[in-house]
């Protein structure tokens, strides 16, 4: 008994000698293509004799997996190879900053007992394009922002001047991604990628933008959606002074230009009659920039756009349209199905259509397809079986390879008064009949024990009237209807007789409806109709 006293007490001493033991919890960033590597450090002087490294990585390959085994007296074991990690000092680690090597490493005593003493989540940093670059004006640039892992705490966004930009930013698969729409002098400057945890600014990542003025020969494709709030702005620029400037138009499926806009130097663009004027537009020529507006976009306008400065052709943009629909077009509700179409107006090379399902900003892979020129498709549809409220907000998005291309916003709503289910529908008339049956008696009761009160006071009175002065034709009669005053009238004498010996009174009810004919009103007075009916109702023996 006491050998199993000393083992438990051993025991529990040990446990809490575990859960004491202090962890160290840090979190380490690298920028991917950095030349300095990630230090991972242990505890300063752990006091066991056997201590490892384990590993779980962000992508998914390993989970607590065994990376080097560490003897107290420096000797060592790799159980794992080729992870582009090394040892360093006598406990240490160091990793290359390969997005691969991100995770959580952590520091374990296993003699004499198995103690976490370290954690450590190291996270990777991959900007797309790097550090800087240069675009042509006019074009479309796209920079995109990937942690290795993104908490639920922490908020991935790019920044310029430490604002939110204007441009579109969509976070999805752990990555922020920005659209700079037709770059032109305004849109140079450093773009931070940024990543805030609680609120607290974790790190910052500048990447600069410049921009070539000159759009000579350029060509280019632009993605735009069809929705009421965009806009796509076709920018044609020459270091050179031309006299004249024209934008011509090829629609999709169709071979002939049609005239556009044209301008000549200093002087107001004119707009075809071919087009809608309400929607292009353009600023005045001043010899080296003549750009076109469309605002905003429709489906049918895709098509390859041309400029030309006099005889010399200066910039050519395709230009993409995407469009997004639900149906049943007529109105949604929660027991039917719905789909939701996203068509491309073309497929210039290989494109990836996708949904995303919009959840706080962030958004959630449901379907995607590759699209290619051949089969000629270019519509992605996604059936949801009903729809709720989980299900309002999506995001069609364009994809060339990793480069995000569009992103076309798709708002439900759901009808305010929802339908309900027939069988709910039949419970709720029962529950309403046995109501109101409940209370028409209620209402009839009522009504019968005031009509029984009211004779009840009658003969009250008429008993009193006789008890004191004992002449019934100087009391104060109360009379049912007007037969018993004629009756009364005939018969003073008896009147009180009769009534001091029925046993049983009536109250008589007339269920005709009331006439306006006076010979009808005579007719009552003398007496009840033959086709009216009489109901007696018991009112209380005497």
């Amino acid at each position: 008994m006491g050998m199993v006293l000393w083992w438990t007490l051993l025991w529990i001493l040990r446990y809490c000698h575990i859960l004491s033991a202090e962890v160290l919890v840090q979190h380490k960033y690298f920028i991917y293509g950095e030349d300095q590597g990630v230090s991972l450090q242990a505890p300063t002087e752990p006091k066991g004799k056997e201590f490892i490294w384990e590993w779980t990585s962000h992508d998914g390959r390993y989970t607590n997996a065994r990376i080097i085994t560490m003897q107290s007296n420096e000797k060592c074991s790799w159980n794992l190879n080729g992870a582009h990690i090394s040892k360093q000092g006598k406990y240490d680690l160091s990793l290359k900053p390969e997005v691969e090597n991100a995770g959580v490493f952590t520091f374990i005593q296993t003699k004499p007992e198995k103690v976490h003493l370290a954690q450590i989540e190291v996270f990777a940093i991959e900007v797309k394009p790097s550090h800087w670059h240069t675009e042509r004006e006019g074009s479309d640039v796209t920079m995109s922002c990937e942690l290795s892992h993104l908490p639920d705490s922490a908020t991935l966004a790019w920044e310029r001047d430490r604002e939110p930009t204007a441009n579109t930013t969509l976070i999805y698969n752990n990555t922020a991604h920005i659209i700079i729409h037709s770059v032109d002098q305004h849109s140079e400057g450093t773009y931070n990628c940024t990543l805030r945890r609680n609120g607290a600014l974790i790190f910052s990542v500048p990447n600069e933008l410049k921009v070539l003025k000159s759009t000579y020969d350029i060509r280019h494709t632009l993605y735009r959606g069809s929705l009421n709030s965009s806009e796509a702005v076709l920018i044609s620029h020459s270091l050179s002074s031309y006299t004249k400037a024209s934008w011509s138009w090829v629609p999709v499926s169709e071979t002939q230009a049609i005239h556009v806009a044209s301008a000549v130097k200093n002087e107001n663009a004119s707009i075809s009659t071919k087009m809608d004027k309400e929607r292009f537009s353009s600023d005045v020529y001043d010899g080296s920039k003549f750009p076109l507006k469309i605002s905003p976009v429709k489906f049918g306008d895709s098509g390859s756009y041309t400029c030309f400065y006099d005889n010399t052709r200066m910039a050519t943009i395709n230009l993409v349209t995407i469009q997004v629909s639900a149906e049943p077009p007529g109105g949604l509700s929660r027991n039917q199905s719905v789909v939701l179409n996203c068509e491309i107006s073309q497929v210039i090379g290989t494109v990836t259509l996708a949904w995303l399902r919009m959840k706080g900003g962030r958004g959630e892979l449901v379907k995607q397809e590759v699209l290619t020129k051949r089969p000629p498709k270019t519509m992605l549809s996604l059936t949801l079986p009903s729809l709720t409220e989980d299900q309002l907000h999506w995001a069609c998005v364009v994809f060339t390879g990793s480069v995000l291309r569009a992103q076309v916003p798709l708002h439900l709503t759901l009808p305010k008064t929802p339908i309900t289910d027939p069988e709910k529908s039949e419970e709720d008339d029962g529950r309403r009949l046995v109501i109101i049956l409940a209370c028409s008696a209620a209402v009839c009761v009522g009504l019968l024990l005031l009509l029984c009160g009211g004779l009840l006071s009658r003969r009250l009175k008429r008993a009193t009237a006789v008890g004191g002065n004992g002449d019934s034709s100087a009391a104060d009669n109360v009379y049912s209807n007007v037969a018993e005053i004629q009756n009364d009238q005939a018969n003073p004498g008896t009147a009180t007789e009769e009534n001091e010996s029925e046993e049983l009174q009536y109250l008589v009810f007339s269920q005709t409806a009331p006439s306006h004919n006076p010979h009808r009103q005579r007719q009552d007075r003398s007496g009840q109709d033959e086709n009216d009916k009489v109901v007696y109702a018991s009112i209380c023996k005497t």
